[in-house]
């Protein structure tokens, strides 16, 4: 989510304002800066089986300690 930016020059007056649509546009085409989580394969894991969930392993509990 990006918010409106305002740009003020040195004298304190309103250069431009830069809309959220706009910077959304912007960050999202320019690919080559991503952070590796937002890459496709970083948000698929291979923990998670076929229908979305955990897989679920047995722990057994040793009492001889």
């Amino acid at each position: 989510m990006f918010h409106k930016v305002k740009v003020f020059d040195s004298r304190g007056h309103l250069k431009k304002v830069v809309s959220s649509k706009k910077l959304s546009i912007q960050f999202w085409s320019n690919n080559d800066n991503l952070p590796s989580y937002y890459e496709d394969n970083s948000a698929k894991s291979d923990d998670w089986n076929s229908k979305g969930k955990i897989p679920i392993e047995k722990i057994s509990l040793d009492e001889s300690l």
